[in-house]
């Protein structure tokens, strides 16, 4: 199977358009997806109670301390709202979305489709696996090749018979340990970049030295670093000092919380965890490291993909960098160039398909 050349090109739910037309981007969301790879279940019978029930104000303050114990909080399945939800984003100035949904997520080639054909929205799909516990069963017996070439068809040829492209490789999920066919899927997905020239997301795993390890698979693998994102650096709690490393190997480094900070109980060592670090912390950071040289290297989203985080159950929405966000980087002194970097340029060029090599 030869990938066609979409050197320059962007690759939507709707057909391939030019790089210039994309506009400001979120390069890291969810539109429909369901996360209950991710379910911890509860124990106490009144929490048993509370998280089957449906999201309402009166348990939301339980929802957002207990996010994946509760499986309504974990799936965005309602078409509607979510074409609501991403018209708040276009009506604030916004042209594209990425949807970072893939195998182990219920991704929905059609459903993106219909989205942005109701909202004007360039929406971009993913392709490839997410993590270890969401995999398949038959992806066990897939060999490496075979994975290639089911992320290589979704890119070239469409999803199954949907005749919907994905325009991204990912996010290719990691866990911590890697599993063993985490490996597989990162070297076919970085096979799959080699023949297509796709982007690549990688979902790392929430250890530096295993991000490390993640990047010398890539590279041994084939991978065009300069082409590849590695997304949650902000929620994982990566260090700067890993995400210079990570920008020096070529990479773009995603700081995709916004909107997200807040603590949830795991159940299965019983601690209290910070899911996400303050947009102030954010932006301050983001700040640092463009003072260092490092602009060209970041991205920044939402990763809304969560109930919890949409407008309509008292989050921030796919809005909220361009509602808030953005005047705080103004305020920090970045200036409107700067901010058109981080916008507009950056995804441009993450997003933007390189010439395929065979």
């Amino acid at each position: 199977m030869r990938a066609p050349n979409l050197e320059n090109k962007i690759q939507t739910v709707l057909g391939v358009m030019d790089s210039d037309s994309l506009g400001v981007t979120l390069p890291h969301e969810h539109l429909l997806i369901d996360l209950a790879s991710w379910f911890q279940d509860v124990n106490d019978p009144a929490e048993k109670i509370l998280a089957n029930e449906p999201i309402k104000l009166d348990n939301l303050w339980w929802v957002k301390t207990h996010s994946y114990s509760h499986l309504d909080n974990l799936r965005l399945d309602d078409e509607e709202i979510a074409i609501k939800e991403a018209l708040m984003f276009k009506n604030a100035g916004g042209n594209s979305i990425v949807d970072l949904t893939n195998i182990g997520l219920a991704r929905n080639p059609l459903a993106l489709a219909r989205i942005s054909k109701a909202t004007g929205l360039n929406i971009i799909m993913g392709s490839g696996y997410y993590i270890g516990a969401s995999h398949p069963p038959e992806l066990a017996n897939m060999t490496e090749q075979e994975v290639t070439q089911k992320i290589i068809h979704d890119i070239v040829d469409g999803v199954d018979k949907t005749g919907v492209h994905a325009g991204i490789i990912g996010e290719i999920g990691c866990s911590d340990p890697l599993y063993d066919t985490e490996c597989k899927i990162l070297r076919a997905a970085a096979a799959a970049q080699y023949r297509t020239g796709a982007p690549l997301n990688i979902h790392p795993s929430t250890t530096a030295d295993l991000v490390l390890e993640i990047i010398g698979i890539l590279r041994t693998a084939g991978a065009n670093l300069s082409h590849t994102i590695i997304n949650h650096v902000d929620q994982w709690g990566f260090h700067d000092d890993t995400c210079r490393n990570l920008a020096d190997a070529g990479c773009f480094i995603e700081f995709d919380s916004f909107g997200n900070e807040g603590i949830y109980l795991n159940h299965q060592d019983n601690t209290l965890t910070q899911y996400a670090q303050d947009d102030v912390l954010l932006v301050k950071r983001i700040v640092g490291l463009i003072s260092e040289g490092y602009i060209e290297h970041l991205l920044i989203s939402c990763d809304v993909c969560l109930k919890q985080l949409l407008v309509s159950y008292g989050g921030y929405g796919y809005a909220h960098i361009l509602r808030a966000i953005v005047p705080v980087l103004r305020w920090s002194g970045l200036s409107k160039k700067q901010i058109n970097t981080l916008l507009v340029d950056n995804p441009k060029r993450a997003f933007s398909f390189t010439t395929p090599k065979v």
